[in-house]
Parts: structure tokens; C-alpha cells; sequence
């Protein structure tokens, strides 16, 4: 007999985990879903015999009957309750059944009591703890190789780092020392001012003078303010006019206070245009309800409302066309009624807001909910 010594210790019993079937400890319905493999399927649980194992649409015949004739019908199948197996018609193979059964628990199996026979050497016997005690070792051999891996990486990282650092810095004082003798080499003539022709604005001077000399002198339109050249900035000298004072509540400026208060009395939303689309009996599809628009500009809203909320969820798009035969939809994501929702839920957007002058639009009512009724869509445009 094989030398099993190594692993066969008086501790390593099998563990049996079973329930009474008593009232205090019944057992428990079990319903599993297994596949087919190698003509068998192993239960999770031990199965009572007394209350055997249903398969829907097998007959489940008893160990007697399969000793006398040793073969399965392709609607049968046998239980080996002592250990869980179910037994199928090679027909079977591969194919998932519903297993409803009383489960009893299980036994587990220490790993010492399962061998194996090695390859060329039928008088070996090997156990599964044997393969998991080499796994083991092997585990902590590579654990211990990566670690010192990680120490040496850690240890090159720390080098390359201070090898960037030391760069960085010369780099650093290469550029300082350069400035300092760009500056020393200017300073003569700090204040000297060679006016060059005004820009809109401060964001044009780089194009407008991409290689300027030190001195040159350039003001903005925008807000008067006055920017020279140090040698390597533009830097802002004097704003032109700033003793010109602004209007306030109380003291005229470079407006009377009159005209102040007539314009804080402006709406913000005064060059806003809303188009109005009633839809009373709208039903799902393009609606033929044709609205241009006569400024260019640029969408801002899109809402709707309705009077009878439908069960359902409904959407629109809005649509655009210059011709009268080409439409495009320009919401990205829809108009939106939730179910029982009169008001739509403010999140639509738009693939292209811009409007051109004698744009058309229409609305499509992409999925009408059921009952939605008398509809009425807004539509607000910024010129």
C-alpha cells in the first residue's frame, strides 16, 4: 500500500454538517439550477430520500431498477443520495435542470484524505494537501522574490527622482541667470515710450506685435488702459481718461443720472423672443404648424406644458429647416413629460443652437403618452 503517512493524521476527519429533520431542526427546500456534466449534476446539499428529488418533467427510478437492465431512458434519471449525484441519458449532456429537493446539509472532505495517482509512478500516491502545501511554498517563494523586486524598483524610483530634482533646479538657475542678464541688459531704457497704434483690446496685443522691442507703448479701445513692454511682458502703465468718472444713483458721469435709472429699468431678458407653438389635438409625428423667425440668434429654452397629463412617458424634438423640404432635429437631448407630469422636466438639449435669419421651425411629437392632451410648447430665442 502507498506511504500516505504524511497526511493520514487521526485530526483530519471528515466534517458532517446534517440536519434532525425534527421540527427543531427541519429540513430545508432547496431549488437549485445546475447544468449536466460528464452525465451528472452534484447537488449543493445531501437530498432526504424520503423525500426524493424532482426534476419538472423526469422520473426519477430507483437504484434496483438501474442494477437490472444498467442504462438510463432519456426521460429518467438515478440519485445517489449518499452523496448528492444525480445521474442523466447521455442525451442530456450540457443542458441546465431545476432540482427541487429537501436538503439534509453536507459533508466536507479534509484535503488529506484526497489522492491522486501520479503520472508513471502508479505506486505513488499523492494527496490534494500535498499539492496544496507545494502551492503554498511556491507562493511564499514568489511573494518573497516580488518584494525584493519592489524594494530595488522603490530604490531606482528614489534615484530617478533626485535625478529629475537636481535637473529641474539647474534648469531653474540657468533660466533665473538668463533673466537677470536679459533684464541688466534693458534697464537702460525703462522709460522710454515708442507709442504704436491702439488694439481693441489687451488679448490682441501678442498678434497684433508677435516681436516687440522694449519700450513699445500700445493702448486699448476697450478701457483706455496703456500696456508697455519690459523686455519680456506687457505690463500696464496709465488707463487714458481715468479721471472720467462712472454714472451712479448720485452723481452724473459719462452718462446723466436720468439715463442711468431709464436703463436699470430694462428687463435683462429684453432682446429675448419667444415663439409659441399651440398644439391643442396634437398627435404623435411632425406637426404641420410651421413658425419662422426673422432675426439671427441663438436658442436659449425650450419648455412645455399640457392640460391633461398623459399616463405615459412622451417626448418632442424641435426641428429646423431653411427650404421647406430638408428638417433637422436640433434637440440632443428631448423635451420630456414624465407620466402624470403637466409640466415637462427641464432637461433638453440642443445639438445646435444657433439661429439664422428666416429659420422655420416645427415641433415633432416623437412618443405621444397615452391621454396627453392640448399641448403648448415655448420656444425662447436670444437675438
Amino acid at each position: 500500500m502507498p506511504d500516505l503517512i504524511t497526511q493520514l493524521q487521526y485530526n483530519d476527519a471528515n466534517i458532517s454538517l446534517l440536519r434532525k429533520g425534527t421540527d427543531d431542526d427541519p429540513y430545508v427546500d432547496r431549488t437549485d439550477l445546475l447544468p449536466v456534466i460528464n452525465g451528472l449534476i452534484t447537488l449543493f446539499e445531501l437530498p432526504s430520500r424520503a423525500h426524493h428529488v424532482q426534476i419538472p418533467s423526469l422520473i426519477e427510478i430507483d437504484q434496483e431498477i438501474y442494477s437490472n437492465r444498467q442504462f438510463l431512458e432519456e426521460n429518467e434519471f438515478l440519485v445517489n443520495y449518499s452523496v448528492g449525484a444525480i445521474q442523466f441519458h447521455p442525451s442530456k449532456e450540457g443542458m441546465s435542470f431545476l432540482c427541487n429537493y429537501k436538503g439534509r446539509g453536507l459533508t466536507m472532505i479534509a484535503a488529506s484524505r484526497v489522492y491522486a495517482m501520479i503520472h508513471r509512478n502508479p505506486d505513488v500516491v499523492t494527496t490534494l494537501q500535498d499539492y496544496i502545501d507545494q502551492i503554498q511554498d511556491r507562493i511564499n517563494e514568489n511573494k518573497l522574490v516580488i518584494e525584493n523586486v519592489e524594494d530595488l524598483m522603490n530604490q531606482t524610483k528614489l534615484v530617478i527622482d533626485n535625478a529629475i530634482l537636481a535637473t529641474d533646479n539647474a534648469n531653474i538657475a540657468t533660466q533665473d541667470a538668463q533673466s537677470a542678464a536679459a533684464l541688466a541688459q534693458s534697464a537702460y531704457n525703462t522709460t522710454r515710450l515708442v507709442f504704436k497704434e491702439p488694439v481693441a483690446e489687451f488679448t490682441n496685443i501678442p498678434s497684433t506685435y508677435p516681436s516687440p522691442l522694449v519700450g513699445w507703448t500700445v493702448q486699448t479701445y476697450k478701457d483706455g488702459k496703456r500696456y508697455r513692454f519690459d523686455g519680456s511682458r506687457w505690463i500696464e502703465i496709465d488707463v487714458f481718461g481715468s479721471n472720467l468718472q462712472v454714472v451712479n444713483e448720485f452723481k452724473d458721469g459719462l452718462m446723466s443720472i436720468a439715463d442711468y435709472q431709464k436703463l436699470k429699468t430694462f428687463p435683462v431678458d429684453i432682446k429675448e423672443r419667444v415663439i409659441s407653438f399651440s398644439l391643442p389635438d396634437a398627435v404623435q409625428g411632425a406637426i404641420e404648424n410651421f413658425i419662422p423667425f426673422p432675426f439671427d440668434g441663438e436658442i436659449t429654452d425650450l419648455s412645455a406644458y399640457c392640460a391633461t397629463a398623459g399616463e405615459t412617458v412622451s417626448t418632442l424634438s424641435l426641428e429646423r429647416t431653411r427650404d421647406m423640404k430638408n428638417w433637422t432635429e436640433l434637440t440632443d437631448r428631448r423635451l420630456q413629460f414624465e407620466p402624470n407630469h403637466n409640466f415637462d422636466d427641464k432637461n433638453v438639449t440642443f445639438t445646435d443652437a444657433v439661429v439664422q435669419k428666416g429659420d422655420i421651425f416645427r415641433i415633432n411629437l416623437t412618443q405621444q403618452g397615452l391621454g396627453l392632451y392640448n399641448l403648448t410648447v415655448s420656444l425662447k430665442i436670444k437675438i
